[in-house]
């Protein structure tokens, strides 16, 4: 799913607190060389020759130093951001950037800002409209964008890895409580019922039915990087900021169809409470909605399953293409007593990738029956 979902400054900011310190005593001694390391680096100066002098001598005064060290701390306060993030985030943001954080956190903007420029921040998640003006993005938001269409690789692997530690526990705030209440079979108090895995005729019929498609990279592999699957796939019904590309419904099929053929799962709510806010195209390595099912131990509630496999033994060849297709293992070759494909349905997810990649048409996916099973179609 387009994940973390888009979501307000406010709902955003009363949130955030919680979450802002998680990481930031695991990072001490990870950015503690690193910034060592980067002192080393600014440090050095040259001479006339152009040979370095090994001293380690400021290459800024000590008072611009405490200005820019002030203008990051207020820039994680304004915005959001974790703290293990400050000394970070001059990567994220330019120093005109900066420059309209701060000033639009104290009302001062339009100012002397062309429509251009502050069109371009808002673009950029540095800037939301609001009520006729401009105030800060929060950091959430920036993040997405950032690793979206910027420049990830400025941030080391490890750093990396803690925002998206920070983000994961930011998005299980959000819908925890609703897996949760899943989970206890308290359906109707959950407002993820409607979080479903789509066969891919579900997805192609969901697709028809939108005039307006926005093509989007994948947030999730964006974010978290763990796998090489196709990242520009993400088939939104917004264009929130107005930086996807708009696409016609037949083309969003034909990517959806090779996402299928990559082995990408379907994803998608399915009622109109969430405003069919797209179709995404999920791996089970960086999948934000499958990574909070599985931390919550939920996995086998959400995101909801309805379909389940089923093969034919007399026209299965026993290839093991669905074996390796399968994203949670579901499925196994059993050599003994004699050779036949099994499917362990408590581990089946019912995404149907196993069945679209069978060249035999030995799988087809049944409906599933039980008390987390929701009777919802994409027409709902």
């Amino acid at each position: 799913m387009q994940a973390p979902q888009m979501r307000s400054t406010s709902q955003e900011r009363e949130r955030g607190s919680a979450s802002t310190t998680i990481g930031d005593a695991m990072t001490e001694n990870l950015t503690s060389k690193a910034d060592d390391d980067t002192r080393v680096e600014e440090g050095r100066t040259q001479t006339p020759s152009g040979e370095t002098n090994g001293e380690l001598v400021g290459t800024v005064s000590a008072s611009e130093d405490a200005t820019k060290k002030a203008r990051l701390a207020r820039l994680t306060a304004i915005t959001g951001a974790p703290q293990f993030m400050t000394r970070w985030l001059d990567r994220i943001y330019s120093h005109d950037d900066i420059d309209l954080v701060l000033e639009s956190s104290t009302g001062l903007l339009p100012g002397t800002h062309g429509e251009t420029e502050l069109e371009r921040a808002v673009r950029r998640a540095v800037l939301d409209r609001q009520n006729g003006g401009f105030v800060p993005s929060s950091f959430h938001a920036r993040y997405e964008l950032w690793a979206l269409y910027e420049h990830w690789a400025d941030i080391p692997h490890e750093i990396r890895e803690l925002l998206n530690e920070w983000e994961l526990n930011f998005y299980l705030e959000e819908v925890g409580p609703g897996i949760k209440a899943l989970a206890d079979e308290r359906c109707e108090d959950s407002d993820q019922a409607d979080y479903t895995y789509l066969l891919l005729e579900e997805a192609e019929e969901l697709l028809r039915t939108r005039t307006s498609i926005y093509l989007w990279p994948c947030n999730c592999r964006a974010m978290f990087g763990r796998c090489e699957k196709s990242q520009t796939v993400c088939l939104r019904f917004d264009n929130s900021r107005n930086v996807g590309w708009e696409i016609t419904p037949e083309r969003a099929i034909q990517i959806l169809r090779q996402c299928d053929k990559e082995g990408l799962m379907h994803t998608a709510y399915l009622s109109s409470s969430h405003g069919h806010h797209g179709v995404c195209n999920c791996c089970s390595d960086c999948c934000f909605p499958i990574l909070a099912g599985e931390r919550l131990g939920a996995a086998d509630v959400w995101p909801v399953r309805r379909h389940v496999a089923v093969v034919d033994d007399d026209a299965c060849t026993l290839c093991g293409r669905c074996v390796k297709r399968c994203p949670f293992g579901a499925l196994r070759i059993e050599r003994s007593p004699e050779r036949r494909l099994v499917i362990n349905n408590a581990e089946c997810r019912g995404c149907g990738v196993c069945a679209t990649g069978c060249s035999a048409a030995a799988l087809h996916m049944e409906r599933r029956t039980g008390k987390l099973v929701h009777e919802k179609t994409v027409h709902d």
